[in-house]
């Protein structure tokens, strides 16, 4: 559950998730995220928003770390997007700290917020 994992558990899990997508079964980049999204989906909760946050931080992260280029023509990556955008409209410093996040865990986070923010929501129009 959402609420059962910490911060470094889920950048571990979805970290490994990557791996098993992309260097074991062979999964284009893009195969790679939705594959990601589907297995931790289990784990986001209405009342965990910065995990919720933390988990798809790093799924963006790690995705763009493999090359992941979503089409905009795609609905699939829109609905990502959309559900990315709330998941961040709904957390704050506190859900973050709520979530086990403080130190230099939440300021690299928050980096990772920004870069998931330009790369991904800010650039919606061309490429997702």
């Amino acid at each position: 559950m959402g609420g059962d994992i910490g911060f470094h558990d889920a950048i571990f899990l979805v970290r490994k998730l990557y791996i098993n997508a992309v260097d074991e079964r062979r999964f284009r980049p893009e195969q790679a995220f939705a594959y990601v999204q589907d297995e931790v989906e289990s784990l986001h909760r209405s009342n965990t928003p910065g995990m919720n946050a933390v988990l798809q931080t790093a799924i963006y992260v790690e995705g763009a770390r493999r090359g992941v280029k979503l089409s905009a023509d795609s609905c699939y990556a829109q609905e990502m997007l959309d559900f990315l955008a709330d998941v961040y409209a709904k957390c704050n410093v506190q859900a973050l700290i709520e979530a086990g996040v403080d130190g230099e865990d939440l300021e690299r986070l928050n980096l990772d917020m920004d870069f998931v923010r330009d790369e991904f929501l800010n650039s919606r129009k061309n490429t997702i």
